[in-house]
């Protein structure tokens, strides 16, 4: 009896062995049957991992160059209240006046009226409405955002945050002249200064205006340029050579997102723009706007005028 349960108790072991052995032939033959793996080939590239995803702008590129026709000046309205005379298909279509290539800063940003400031926006962390001497609320702020950005895009740019309507306005250009003149005599490469503002109309209910737009599908402030003529009798020699800048910069933008640009505004000043061959003043929204908006289209701005100056 001892023999055979020691006979069954044999047989059950060897039964298990043969069931294991089963068992490991069956998981080596899977792993030999799985494909050798591959270099990843032009073909079929690998699966993107979380660390391959790159983060993208938030404009669009345009598909079209920043190249002109003399039909293009139709996209650019203009309000001529200084009566000067030009031809506006010949402008947009002249040669850029511009030096890329330059050694040093080629683009210089100033604020003749640099308190002017916006409508606190709800989730600010800032009060005070229209005026400040806070440059990081005001409109030095919407400057910096227009400067970091040329220079992110290759274009060297210096942006000065004097405050010149400080004491007042009465003598602003003239202290912005002096600026720009030192500016110009340390950088002789700077070919374009942008006299970044902020407008202001005061509706009838005492509230003032905003001036809104949507780009690529955010909120923004419209803008404005303004630009000088010799019409007053100062010397102004590069107006056309300005005014052709300007029509370009306008023109491109509107083909881009229509409605960005409000009327252009030539006037018989000359807001220092004879300083340089590429001069403009570039009013970013109105009182009503908000700083975010003003950011928003200072960025797309800059990017625009970026793709103009890369053909130059």
């Amino acid at each position: 009896m001892v023999t055979r349960e020691r006979f069954q108790l044999a047989l059950r072991w060897v039964c298990f062995g043969v069931l294991l052995a089963a068992v490991a032939l069956r998981m080596v033959s899977a792993v030999d049957l799985q494909p050798p793996a591959q270099e990843p080939t032009a073909e079929a590239p690998p699966a993107m991992r979380a660390q391959d995803v790159f983060p993208t702008m938030y404009y669009e590129t345009p598909s079209h160059g920043a190249t002109f026709a003399a039909a293009d000046a139709a996209l650019v309205d203009i309000r001529n209240s200084a009566g000067a005379e030009f031809d506006a298909s010949a402008l947009i279509t002249a040669p850029l006046q511009f030096d890329r290539t330059a050694d040093g800063p080629l683009i210089l940003i100033v604020h003749t009226h640099a308190t002017e400031a916006y409508t606190v926006a709800d989730g600010d962390e800032y009060f005070g409405n229209y005026r400040t001497t806070d440059i990081r609320y005001n409109v030095v702020r919407v400057g910096q955002a227009l400067a970091d950005r040329l220079n992110e895009n290759g274009l060297a740019t210096v942006h000065d945050t004097t405050l010149n309507d400080e004491p007042g306005y009465y003598d602003a250009y003239e202290r912005t002249a002096a600026v720009i003149a030192g500016y110009l005599e340390e950088y002789p490469s700077i070919q374009m200064v942008i006299d970044v503002h902020r407008d202001a109309v005061t509706l009838d209910d005492g509230s003032e205006l905003a001036v809104p737009c949507r780009l690529n599908g955010r909120d923004a402030a419209q803008l404005m340029l303004v630009m000088g003529t010799d019409v007053a009798g100062l010397e102004h020699p590069n107006w056309r050579s300005n005014l052709s800048m300007a029509l370009k910069l306008q023109a491109h933008c509107e083909r881009c997102a229509p409605g960005t640009f409000r009327q252009m505004s030539l006037r018989s000043e000359r807001y220092n723009e004879h300083l340089t061959p590429n001069s403009i003043l570039l009013e970013v929204g109105a009182a009503g706007n908000t700083l975010r908006q003003a950011i928003v289209s200072a960025e797309f701005f800059a990017d625009r005028l970026t793709e103009i100056l890369s053909a130059a």
